[in-house]
């Protein structure tokens, strides 16, 4: 799932069941991906049957839930960010 900053000022993404946190310019994009390593059983926790995200957004913030057995946040050519990458503040201080 692409997420993109249009606005004009940081946007956090916030990766759960992990908590993890990742800070987005202006105009950045970053990937959100879910995997499912349990061998093709249904993706679990979402509204609906099969769904590997859920989605909350709020001024300034992305909360994506993801519904695999492992979840992560790259950039578009697949780099991952770590938790807390552009925190205002810096790490340590979420």
């Amino acid at each position: 799932m692409r997420i993109t900053n249009d606005t004009e000022e940081l946007l956090e993404l916030i990766l759960e069941p992990y908590g993890s946190d990742h800070w987005l310019l202006p105009g950045e994009t970053f990937m959100v991906w879910s995997v499912d390593t349990g061998g093709g059983r249904p993706w679990s926790g979402t509204a609906h049957a099969y769904e590997p995200f859920e989605v909350e957004q709020r001024p300034g913030s992305v909360t994506v839930h993801t519904n695999g057995n492992l979840g992560c946040v790259t950039d578009l050519d697949g780099n991952e960010i770590d938790c807390a990458h552009r925190r205002p503040g810096g790490p340590g201080t979420g």
